[in-house]
């Protein structure tokens, strides 16, 4: 690691305070590394050489293009590329002009014109002047080599408040004040080495580099220091974290948004671990601030290195060395969080107007938890505003050679806006201590004025909230008292609960933590309202909570919210039945464009992008890449969001910005914008008269013959002419068989084949007629009292086939009065019972009882009949319903509960009667339970079990039942005969069990990802693409392996996978062949599977 010599290179600096100066001596840490990135998963290194040309390239292709002079802006997310293009527009002879890329064209337009600039660099084409030239970042990231290139420099930078049109301003900084600005890491450098080193250091790059705390500390100081910075491809929790672990950062430059994600996800994980383990996590934390407070870097190390080593690796690593938050006001209880986790972390401050003026150094755990924000740097004094009514709090005026040298506004540079000596007023209400440490404690235009008369400051408030639990996002601030002279305001506290805003249980026990806290807090300083809220908070460059807009939302009835009663005391006892007591409201007055902002951000936070990386008419699926259950989770959310009704049959006006906003806009409106596709007026059609000819004909032959474009063997209609048990007979060759819904093996087992004979010598091969006329018989319902009696119903009722029962029960139990809402994952046979059937139909996120409790909770009440449908195992993830949570929501709710146990009877529980053993169930908590005689039972057919009063209507109104012929005899005693075996022989489920765990754990071994699955007969293996999958299916055949592919639609784009089913009969040697067949194929075909590691 190369040691730089601080102290010399900032007396050199400080003898030349120019930007030609600063990057000399920046690119004279030569082979040292500037920039650290992940390529394909490998790490990656640009030097500071390298960087010093590709700035010499930037600035040849700049200056080509354009005149001496002036600004260019540079509006493109932080990259790797930021450093040259900085410095490549600096040495070009232009000034800098610093703009969010997030911004809209309005906005950026806007900024440009207060700047008189001349060009932009842009990541993506704008709507801009035609006077403006914009210059393609990627066209300026391949400039041709300089030759002979010899720089002009510029002598500015400026930088731009957040804000809307007329609200926003730009400030600058000539070279002198920038140079001042890092000539302040000096300072840190002598009083800690922690913070700032003479060494090679590795800092992680997250904030953008238009932000004035990312552009002074991470290009500017960094850069000066030598430091190499990390560069995320994304801001996704997921890619921090795979960063952080492969390039191991040492310095977090931050704002208190990511410390507190990180805390908040570190209190979800604990909030799942055991009692004993919070209570130890805890003490550890206890033990490690401990030592702190008596020895802070002994027990850092302590911390670090043995207390949280095990956490730290799941998180940001271990080897930070600092972190620094800065931007807003940081709760106490994430200081103590992270600084108990071994991580030092200190408060900074600074502002566009002034840039960085203090961080605090001291190693005091007492200081860094006070929310200090440290000493001002050598280069600025502080001060309260003179005539405050105390001397040591006020507003805090910030005075010296580093803040801001100028503004500007209609294309003209203003002196700097700063009061009599040179004083700029922060807005910022302060406490100064004698030893001239700075306490941020508010702003002044967020001071809450309540009948006290007494100031109350949010921030001081939210420290004493920052321990609620599963909260996210939340804000203290002042909501204007109910009258229209009213001056004075209620202190208000405004959480968003996201997806648990309906959730009235987990709402009680906020209401209650709430309470609790509040009774903390001075008499006239408590919080009076509470106001719980689906939606994200706006975000001060996607930083701090614009208060302000807040409360404006809040008051003109812009914004969903409930108003949560604080009358219950935290004291009082939990009761089993917590009501809760709260006015709602929804958000009114509403213009499009507010319409589409809103949903913008949504569809940006179920992608996980930038709310300003797609169009509004770009298609959620085709073109952003999502799926069609993530439109089912958006309509969830806009209907909660907006309170209205998106009939299923209108989701595909889901799939864009512009549409989705246009069909809420007509619904919050009354506006009958569109016309509904079932009453627009027909046009002639053009008759089909040979079903070649049929559209839905002509696509099918398309993705046929996509199918076979490969050469490859059709995977589809393969003949076993043998029973399908743990081997079957293919082409004359024996397999090992991975495919069958022979569960428990009863289909080709000796006593069943044998009671199905017996049955057909003594009913023949036909029940011959409707059972309800002259098709019944004995055996029929003996074997309907069997499956009752094991499925813990009072009566069942045997149908001719399995997806048949679905559809026609689902299609006629509910009329045109009722609702049916189903898992969006079910079997098809649930969605064409839906699509028969007069009831109101509605899919909900896969086993997801939250999301569908918001639909019960704002449409029970609209009808009569309500029936839930599940799945007790899924056949394509082959995960398992959580039963219970819909069993409580069926009760709660009022309706009837049916579970489709097709994979799930003769697969779980102990004699493999499903979920009703699996969960231990009461025999009324599932109303229907469907299942087949088709799979684990070895026949053919289908049964429903339930209460008798359902079964006995069904009997004799059911249309697949009455007008359909009884099922063959033989059918019935195969699975009566099986059920008994079953219930009288517990081996056959301890084998299932068994092979089900010899499956999952090989394949956990060998880091294969098997999605959701872990318990039930159904193992997918992921694979990717469809096209991989066909060839690794029919490649494993070839090999003595036959198990099919799943690929879309059944399953996601990209998401192809291999769907192994292990039944009872396979032996653990199989499994273990099958495993390892399905490694050496893939090996052998150059197919990379996708890897997974377990804990």
């Amino acid at each position: 690691m190369s040691l730089h010599d601080v102290a010399r290179d900032s007396a050199l600096l400080s003898d030349c305070k120019t930007l030609e100066t600063l990057f000399t001596l920046t690119c004279a840490h030569g082979e040292d590394a500037a920039a650290i990135y992940l390529e394909d998963g490998v790490e990656k290194k640009i030097t500071f050489d390298e960087y010093r040309a590709m700035a010499d390239d930037y600035a040849a292709y700049l200056a080509d293009g354009l005149e001496p002079g002036g600004y260019v802006a540079i509006s493109m997310d932080t990259c790797k590329e930021w450093f040259p293009t900085f410095w490549g527009v600096i040495r070009s002879g232009h000034d800098a002009l610093l703009i969010d890329a997030a911004l809209s064209d309005e906005m950026v337009r806007y900024l440009l014109k207060q700047a008189e600039c001349k060009a932009m660099i842009t990541a993506r084409r704008r709507a801009l002047d035609a006077e403006i030239r914009q210059i393609d970042a990627a066209g300026l990231f391949a400039a041709p080599k300089a030759v002979d290139f010899e720089p002009t420099y510029g002598d500015g930078v400026a930088l731009c408040t957040s804000g809307t049109t007329g609200t926003s301003r730009i400030f600058v900084y000539n070279g002198e004040a920038i140079a001042e600005q890092v000539l302040s890491s000096e300072l840190i450098f002598r009083e800690n080495r922690r913070i700032v080193a003479n060494a090679n250091r590795r800092s992680l790059v997250f904030l953008p580099y238009h932000h004035v705390l990312g552009f002074v500390v991470n290009l500017l100081w960094c850069g000066f220091l030598g430091y190499a910075n990390i560069y995320l491809r994304d801001r996704a929790p997921q890619t921090i974290l795979e960063t952080a672990q492969k390039c191991r950062p040492e310095l977090l430059v931050t704002v208190p948004l990511l410390a507190n994600n990180l805390c908040a996800s570190l209190q979800k994980k604990l909030a799942k671990e055991s009692r004993l383990k919070r209570a130890a996590f805890s003490a550890m934390k206890g033990l490690s601030l401990g030592v702190q407070s008596v020895a802070p870097a002994p027990g850092l190390a302590l911390a670090e290195k043995a207390l949280f080593r095990g956490v730290l690796r799941q998180v940001l690593g271990v080897d930070i060395r600092c972190v620094i938050l800065g931007g807003s006001h940081t709760p106490t209880e994430h200081l103590r969080t992270l600084n108990a986790l071994g991580y030092y972390t200190v408060c900074g401050f600074g502002m566009t107007e002034t840039a960085v003026t203090s961080v605090e150094t001291a190693m005091s755990l007492r200081k860094r938890l006070s929310g200090s924000v440290g000493r001002p740097l050598r280069n600025v004094q502080y001060r309260i505003r003179p005539g405050e009514s105390g001397r040591r709090r006020g507003e805090m005026l910030i005075k010296g050679r580093s803040i801001h040298t100028g503004w500007l506004a209609d294309g003209k540079w203003l002196p700097p806006d700063t009061l009599e000596g040179g004083w700029y007023p922060t807005g910022d209400i302060v406490r100064l201590e004698k030893s001239g440490r700075m306490f941020v404690e508010g702003r002044c235009k967020d001071v809450i004025i309540n009948e006290s008369g007494e100031n109350v400051y949010p921030d001081e408030l939210e420290d004493t909230f920052s321990s609620l639990e599963g909260v996210e996002q939340f804000t203290v601030l002042g909501v204007r008292k109910p009258g229209k002279h009213q001056k004075y305001e209620d202190i208000t506290l405004v959480i968003n609960v996201g997806e648990r805003y309906r959730d009235d249980a987990f709402l009680a026990g906020l209401v209650r933590q709430a309470a609790a806290l509040n009774q903390r807090l001075p008499a006239l300083k408590r919080v009076s309202r509470v106001l719980v809220t689906p939606e994200r908070l706006p975000l001060v460059n996607g930083i701090k909570v614009k208060r302000l807009a807040l409360k404006e939302s809040i008051e003109s009835q812009k914004l969903a919210y409930r108003d949560l009663s604080l009358s219950q005391r935290a004291a009082e006892p939990v009761r089993t039945e917590e009501t809760l007591s709260s006015r709602e409201v929804r958000p009114e007055n509403l213009a499009l464009e507010e319409i589409r902002a809103k949903v913008r951000r949504l569809y940006a936070e179920t992608l996980d992008v930038d709310a300003g990386s797609f169009t509004d008419d770009a298609h959620f699926i085709d073109e952003l890449g999502g799926d069609s259950l993530q439109v089912l989770s958006i309509s969830l959310k806009v209907e909660e969001l907006f309170s209205v009704l998106i009939p299923v049959e209108e989701y595909g006006r889901c799939t864009t910005v512009s549409d989705l906003s246009a069909l809420l806009y007509d619904k919050l409106t009354g506006n009958i914008a569109y016309e509904s596709q079932s009453h627009a007026p027909r046009e002639d059609a053009t008759p089909v008269v040979r079903f070649e000819d049929a559209p839905e004909y002509q696509a099918f032959l398309k993705r046929q013959q996509a199918l076979m474009a490969s050469g490859e063997d059709n995977p589809y209609f393969v003949c076993h002419d043998s029973p399908l048990r743990d081997k079957s007979l293919m082409a004359g060759h024996e397999v090992l068989n991975f495919g069958s819904y022979n569960y428990v093996g009863m289909s080709g087992r000796p006593e069943v084949q044998q009671a199905a004979k017996d049955a057909i010598d003594r009913y023949g091969t036909s029940a011959s007629g409707s059972r309800l006329l002259a098709g019944e018989k004995s055996l029929y319902q003996e074997l309907e009292r069997e499956l009752a009696d094991w499925k813990h119903a009072e009566s069942a009722l045997v149908c001719v086939g399995g997806h048949s029962t679905n559809v026609t029960f689902v299609g006629n139990f509910c009329g045109k009065n009722d609702l049916i809402v189903y898992d969006a994952l079910a079997h098809n046979s649930i969605e064409q019972g839906c699509r028969l059937s007069p009831a109101t139909a509605k899919p909900f996120p896969h086993n997801d009882p939250a999301a569908l409790e918001s639909i019960l909770r704002t449409q029970r009440k609209r009808y009569e009949k309500v029936l839930i449908v599940i799945e007790g195992a899924y056949s394509m993830d082959g995960d398992i319903a959580d039963v219970p949570a819909f069993v409580r929501l069926k009760k709660q709710y009022g309706c009837f509960l049916m579970v489709d146990e097709a994979h799930s009877a003769c697969v779980i529980g102990e004699t493999g009667g499903g979920v009703d053993e699996y969960f231990h169930l009461e025999p009324g908590d599932v109303d229907v339970k469907m299942g087949t005689l088709s799979k684990g039972l070895g026949t053919c057919g289908g049964y429903l079990a339930g209460p008798k009063c359902i079964i006995e209507y069904l009997r004799y109104n059911l249309p697949g039942f009455v007008f359909s012929v009884g099922i063959s005899p033989a059918l019935a005693a195969g699975p009566l005969c099986a059920v008994r075996l079953l219930r009288g022989e517990p081996g056959i489920m301890a084998d299932m069990r068994r092979n089900i765990r010899c499956f999952v754990e090989g394949a956990k071994r060998r880091g294969l990802d098997i999605c959701l699955a872990g318990e039930t007969a159904i193992i997918p293996v992921l694979v990717g693409p469809d096209d991989a999958a066909f060839l690794l299916s029919n490649e494993l055949r070839r090999r003595g392996v036959f198990v099919p592919p799943a690929v879309y639609p059944a399953v996601p784009k990209n998401k192809a996978r291999l769907r192994f089913c292990v039944i009872s009969e396979h032996r653990p040697e199989q499994i273990e062949q099958a495993l390892d067949t399905l490694l050496c194929a893939a090996d052998d075909l150059e197919i990379v599977l996708p890897r997974r590691a377990y804990a």
